[in-house]
């Protein structure tokens, strides 16, 4: 039951990382960026402010349209830095299923190699001692299983509910930077000028 218990600590880990880094380190509010894009773009600056992975991504992408206002290199751009930044968010959380079914089958083996032994122990016992022997042997072993699903059951719940989270911010982050990069390419020519409306 020790190597579950292991398991179970890494997965708790995990877990408290990845409720971090999903819910704190990298939230961000959709409306208030495009607004700060549309801003920017009206003012005639590329630049938005902010350190988060999407500012970052954003930002790396009006670099790009000022070196080249050609939409390939926009994108090129775009892609490199979100290849950079969406690792971040999606590391680590594939580990807990994995872990779960380690739990799982830790939990089997320590059944099985529990009755192993309890069987035996039973073999060699005084017949007075046989069925207080093998119960407490298929006990201990049952245990194994239980604590097994007891680790597992909530790890894979977890992976699944952050993983649904990892791929709803990976969603937000796409659908936030193509509306502000159609936005930059919508305004072009204003741009370009260097004009821009108060």
């Amino acid at each position: 039951m020790y190597p579950i218990l292991i398991v179970g600590i890494i997965s708790a880990l995990i877990i408290l990382d990845r409720l971090y880094v999903l819910y704190l380190a990298t939230t961000f509010n959709k409306t208030q960026i495009l607004t700060e894009v549309r801003n920017a773009i009206y003012s005639g600056r590329l630049v938005v402010m902010g350190q988060t992975l999407i500012h970052q991504i954003i930002q790396t992408g009006f670099q790009a349209f000022e070196r080249s206002h050609k939409d390939s290199e926009v994108q090129l751009a775009i892609d490199a830095a979100a290849s950079k930044y969406f690792p971040i968010v999606e590391k680590r959380t594939g580990y807990l299923s994995m872990l779960a079914n380690i739990a799982t089958l830790l939990g089997l083996l320590g059944t099985i190699s529990g009755l192993i032994v309890s069987f035996a122990g039973a073999a060699t016992a005084d017949p007075a001692e046989k069925a207080t022997k093998l119960a407490s042997g298929i006990s201990e072993a049952m245990n194994c299983t239980a604590f097994g699903l007891t680790v597992a059951i909530p790890t894979l719940l977890c992976y699944a509910f952050l993983q649904g989270r990892t791929q709803k911010i990976i969603d937000d982050v796409n659908e936030v930077v193509l509306e502000s990069m159609n936005f930059v390419i919508t305004h072009r020519e204003k741009l370009k000028s260097g004009k821009g409306e108060a």
